[in-house]
C-alpha cells in the first residue's frame, strides 16, 4: 500500500512539475499570431526605414534568418530590435556588431560570438549590402 501512495505521490509531483513549467513558458513567451502573407516576415515597413533601400541588404537580412534573434519594424524576436540601429551606430560599429568581432565580441556572450562568425563568411558585397541597408534603419516615427 505504500509504494501504492509513494508512486502516485511521484506522478502527482511530476504532472505539478510539467504543469507549473507549461504555465511558466506560456506566460514569458506568448505565443504571437503568424504574420500575415502579404508582409515580408524580415523587411521593415516604410516607417522605419527610407524609399530606395537596397534590397540585397533586405534579401540578406531574410536569407541569413536575423528574425531568429532580431526585429526590425516590429517583425522578428522582439526581444533584440534592431529599430533605429542605423542612427546609433557607423557603419564599422554595425560591422563589428554583425560578424561579433573588435569592440562587440567584448560585449557579446561566447555562444553568440560563435554564432556571428558565419557572417564572416559572407562575401564583402554581401555584408557591406547588409551594413549598408542596417544603416538606413531608422527609429520609427512616434
Amino acid at each position: 500500500m505504500r509504494e501504492r501512495i509513494a508512486i502516485l505521490v511521484c506522478w502527482l509531483t511530476l504532472g505539478l512539475v510539467v504543469g507549473l513549467s507549461w504555465l511558466f513558458a506560456l506566460r514569458h513567451n506568448p505565443v504571437a499570431p503568424p504574420p500575415a502573407p502579404s508582409v515580408s516576415v524580415a523587411a521593415p515597413g516604410p516607417e522605419a526605414r527610407p524609399p530606395g533601400t537596397n534590397e540585397a541588404g533586405a534579401r540578406l537580412f531574410r536569407e541569413q534568418g536575423c528574425t531568429s534573434c532580431h526585429a526590425l519594424g516590429g517583425n522578428g524576436n522582439p526581444r533584440y530590435p534592431l529599430d533605429g540601429v542605423g542612427a546609433r551606430l557607423k557603419p564599422d560599429e554595425l560591422r563589428a556588431w554583425i560578424t561579433g568581432t573588435g569592440p562587440a565580441a567584448g560585449t557579446l556572450s561566447a555562444m553568440v560570438v560563435r554564432r556571428k562568425a558565419r557572417y564572416l563568411e559572407l562575401s564583402d558585397a554581401d555584408l557591406a549590402a547588409l551594413v549598408a541597408w542596417l544603416g538606413e534603419a531608422r527609429a520609427p516615427a512616434p
